[in-house]
């Protein structure tokens, strides 16, 4: 029986792995190809948030078959995507995710890969992000923290904001106040919040404890803090920036949109569910015998956003019904969703 390896992480507890839309549209797509699981296939399910930890599990499964491998990993994201990719050039992998300013993107076209890319929708255009201004009018200054142990955090940047904690003692947040401000790891954002008349912020952080201290110089009064997924990779980063979130502080989380259950205003991002099933669909064309090369990787253009109705409502909003209509859905503290 052959053996499918899903590298998972960005849960939203209490729902894990098996549970999660992204997963059992994955294994409805396999089985409407006629490949069902139990018979055909085994499915491994891998949860972890913590890098080192799914690299080295990625490592293990990529053994030669008769050993007990797998014959194709479902990567979901694109750190995922590269510990499947850094631990075989063989094994075909599936993945979805995103490749900020080109990041990760030369890993993830080997020929052995294939999968869906996103242009992060909130942050691919101002067209979308001009949002913000309309939905949060008092707004002049967007605060976005890094995890530092992520692809998404290059080199180089990681040092540019470590000589910047150096010189101040103490983690730092960089601005980009014109849009070209070399002091900035990713100027794509910074550029982005110059077009919309929004002062961008950035911060590299460690561990918690230096987010918590950099969280305490937000103004909620005029600033929006914009979390990417990365920060699931610090062990209680997600928990703390929710917390915030909870206790009026503004914020929009980037490519996730379901996290807005969580007591945030909104979530925005790629459609999660939807992507489960274009990477089943994949799946099975690569185990039915077409190679991963010739499924060439596509742009995945949907876009789902969520609004928080109590949470605006905290933060002394009323939002009209044509930036409602943005959203595909209002939901409320606490709303039960099946995880994407």
């Amino acid at each position: 029986m052959r053996r499918i390896a899903v590298l998972n992480s960005y849960n939203l507890p209490p729902v894990f792995g098996r549970d999660t839309l992204r997963i059992r549209g994955f294994v409805e797509r396999l089985a409407a190809a006629g490949l069902r699981e139990g018979r055909d296939f085994e499915l491994i399910v891998v949860d972890e948030e913590e890098r080192d930890a799914m690299a080295e599990a990625a490592r293990r499964l990529a053994v030669d078959v008769n050993a007990g491998g797998v014959d194709l990993f479902y990567a979901i994201g694109t750190p995922n995507a590269v510990a499947a990719a850094d631990a075989t050039s063989e094994i075909p992998i599936v993945y979805f995710g995103a490749h900020p300013e080109g990041i990760a993107d030369t890993t993830c076209a080997a020929p052995n890969v294939t999968g869906k890319i996103f242009a992060l929708p909130f942050t691919g255009s101002y067209k979308n992000f001009r949002i913000v201004r309309t939905l949060l009018p008092r707004i002049r200054r967007v605060w976005v923290p890094f995890f530092e142990g992520t692809v998404f955090v290059r080199p180089e940047m990681r040092e540019l904001h470590r000589r910047a904690a150096e010189r101040a003692g103490r983690r730092v947040w960089l601005s980009g106040r014109d849009g070209t401000e070399s002091e900035i790891g990713f100027k794509t954002l910074a550029g982005l919040g110059y077009v919309v008349d929004l002062e961008y912020r950035e911060l590299v952080y460690t561990d918690v404890a230096e987010l918590d201290a950099a969280l305490d110089e937000v103004d909620p009064r005029d600033g929006l803090v914009m979390p990417y997924n990365e920060n699931f990779h610090c062990p209680g980063a997600v928990e703390r920036l929710l917390e915030a979130g909870r206790q009026g502080l503004p914020m929009i989380w980037n490519n996730n949109a379901q996290i807005a259950t969580r007591g945030i205003l909104a979530g925005i991002g790629a459609d999660w569910t939807l992507l489960g099933r274009q990477s089943g669909d994949a799946a099975a064309r690569i185990l039915n015998g077409t190679p991963p090369a010739a499924i060439p990787r596509e742009l995945h253009p949907n876009q789902v956003g969520w609004i928080n109705l109590d949470a605006a409502e905290r933060l002394g909003l009323a939002p009209s019904g044509d930036v409602l209509a943005y959203f595909a859905r209002q939901v409320t503290d606490g709303a039960s969703e099946i995880c994407m």
